[in-house]
């Protein structure tokens, strides 16, 4: 069959990469196996040790409130240190800090080390794009990208699925109650176990434990030579601004969406097959994002993009409808894998590298700053008057991200260059 020979050729054409971006796929595979599992099982954990929807948005809050302040330095970070080394301290922070939070019961305990998580998260998310602009062949970023991001989706998909079941393993390995407070204790923990064996892959990388950030101007993208510093500073802001936006929106919702399927009558191994799947369909479709950049150009490709979840959430915000909500969280995770690495390379074909680390350092504080404030204001509102307005203000918000961003570069020409994507399902680099 002609796609099979396609995708074959594909994965062929992968093989062909220098050594050390194969083994950066193998660390996207299992870096976000505890990310994951903590998405789905730990505001259920907050339930059953005796904590409602405003202190999960205050936890969510202080996580991510956090991470914003250290992505605000995180810019000065990679050029000083390089991108291998942000991921390795990051990871292995991340592992101590969540084997903690997920041991606490007190209040106090939990919200400093969903801190200390939060401060180790900057390090973990925000190189990862970085590391593809400094180490993958520059025609082949596009492709590289999208592969790392939907491998990270499949991660995602692992700890969703060990976060749904592990419970009940444990459970009936063990005689404990499920859903219960130490099974969902043990289920976290296991995803940390696995999420280790990301530090493998980094242990034996070699080029990019010795390489910092690339500070050349030889690895900027056309469009991004000879800009003014006014320039720079505009369209640096429009990245800042716009994930800005789109925070908003995102931290309305999705801290709490775990918590809202399992008020429509979801068990926790039903959620985490329905994230599972979502990450999984995510992680598909989003191979299929250069291709659509190439086609559309990466504006056209962008909006059209960030704007799909937002009419599968607006019936939401009058009808509460189980095919509806998981029908809304698949389409949001497509619309994820799909456009952030296209957007990703526009910070690259659009900013000099030194201004690339910043722009990835500043987007994440305005995106963390943001869903820290919505997280926090809207778990609130949540338990006054349901989850209608949380899903009108992340249709409002995801729509204005949108419109001002195509508005920003509707002129640039890097917003509608048909970019090749590097490796596509036809044809094996050379």
């Amino acid at each position: 069959m002609p796609i099979v020979r396609s995708l074959v050729q594909y994965a062929r054409g992968l093989l062909h990469l220098p050594r050390d971006i194969q083994l950066f796929f193998f660390y996207a595979l299992f870096s976000n196996v505890a990310i994951g599992a903590f998405a789905l099982l730990y505001n259920l954990y907050l339930l059953q040790i005796g904590f409602r929807e405003d202190f999960i948005g205050l936890v969510n809050a202080v996580s991510t409130a956090s991470l914003a302040l250290s992505a605000l330095s995180l810019g000065k970070v990679l050029q000083q240190r390089g991108a291998w080394w942000c991921l390795t301290f990051g990871t292995a922070s991340y592992i101590v800090a969540s084997t903690l939070l997920a041991l606490m019961t007190n209040p106090g305990a939990i919200l400093a080390c969903a801190l200390l998580q939060g401060l180790a998260t900057t390090f973990l998310f925000v190189p990862l794009m970085p590391f593809v602009i400094d180490h993958a062949p520059r025609e082949q970023r596009p492709t590289v990208a999208a592969v790392a991001l939907s491998l990270t989706s499949i991660s995602a998909t692992i700890g969703n699925l060990l976060a749904g079941w592990s419970p009940t393993w444990f459970g009936l390995a063990f005689g404990l109650p499920v859903p219960g407070v130490l099974s969902f204790r043990l289920g976290l923990v296991s995803s940390i176990l696995v999420c280790g064996v990301a530090l493998v892959p980094l242990a034996l990388m070699r080029a990019p434990r010795r390489r910092v950030s690339s500070t050349s101007d030889t690895a900027a993208g056309p469009a991004a030579e000879g800009l003014s510093s006014k320039q720079i500073r505009v369209y640096l802001f429009t990245f800042v601004v716009a994930g800005g936006l789109l925070s908003l929106g995102n931290g309305a919702v999705v801290p709490f969406y775990n918590v809202y399927l399992n008020g429509l009558g979801l068990s926790a191994e039903t959620i985490g097959i329905v994230f599972a799947a979502a990450s999984l369909i995510g992680a598909v479709f989003g191979l299929l994002g250069p291709a659509i950049a190439q086609r559309l150009g990466p504006l056209a490709a962008v909006t059209v993009l960030r704007l799909l979840p937002v009419f599968f959430y607006t019936p939401l915000t009058v009808v509460q409808s189980i095919p509806f909500a998981i029908s809304a969280h698949i389409v949001r995770m497509i619309s994820i894998s799909m456009a952030w690495p296209i957007d990703s390379m526009l910070i690259a074909e659009t900013l000099p590298p030194a201004a690339r680390a910043h722009a990835f350092s500043l987007r994440s504080a305005a995106w963390n700053i943001g869903f820290a404030g919505a997280s926090f204001v809207a778990g609130r509102i949540i338990v006054q008057a349901g989850y209608a307005p949380a899903f009108v203000a992340y249709c409002a918000f995801c729509t204005l991200a949108v419109a001002y961003f195509a508005l920003r570069f509707r002129h640039h020409p890097a917003a509608h260059a048909r970019v090749g994507s590097g490796l596509s399902m036809s044809q094996r680099p050379r």
